[in-house]
């Protein structure tokens, strides 16, 4: 088996990586750098949430989805889908703000598969997870840190804000 495991900036500079390891020997099989991650005392950059791994027999299958806070800039934020076994990029998207929420992968009775990602202002993406496409933006109001619950067809999470949303997926 492989471990797909992303890192922090916490006290290590500016920069943050993305690997996949072999689950056994802990063998580095890919790694990708990436090294204009931004860092204050008072937040890290990198990856601040877990990575998604696309659901077998859907088609996120072999791909691997990270959020990476604070690059390009400060305040923005990428959305990265690799290739598990070659660790090729596949599509990204770099956003207006960074996200601490964990991306939650969801997928239709016929396997098309979704991304839903939060951000540290409040919006909610709806994403295609083949290509990266934003189809749906909600604003919730305030910072999101943290992980979404979806069950059935409904999104649950709760805001800095102090509000718990249930937003039904469409």
């Amino acid at each position: 088996g492989y471990l797909y495991v992303a890192t922090s900036t916490e006290h290590s500079g500016n920069c943050a990586y993305v690997h996949k390891l072999n689950a056994t020997t802990g063998e580095i099989i890919w790694s990708k750098e990436y090294n204009d991650v931004a860092y204050d005392y008072a937040v890290s950059g990198g990856a601040l949430s877990s990575p998604v791994l696309g659901k077998e027999g859907t088609d996120l299958e072999g791909m691997l989805i990270v959020s990476i806070a604070k690059t390009p800039s400060a305040w923005a934020g990428r959305l990265i889908a690799f290739d598990t076994e070659t660790g090729d990029v596949i599509w990204e998207k770099t956003l207006a703000n960074y996200a601490w929420s964990t991306p939650v992968g969801v997928y239709t009775d016929s396997g098309k598969g979704y991304v839903l990602l939060c951000d540290s202002v409040g919006n909610l993406f709806l994403i295609d997870g083949v290509t990266g496409e934003i189809l749906q933006k909600e604003n919730l109001g305030s910072n999101v840190e943290s992980s979404p619950v979806v069950f059935n067809d409904r999104l649950i999470v709760g805001t800095r804000g102090c509000q718990v949303w249930c937003v039904e997926i469409d």
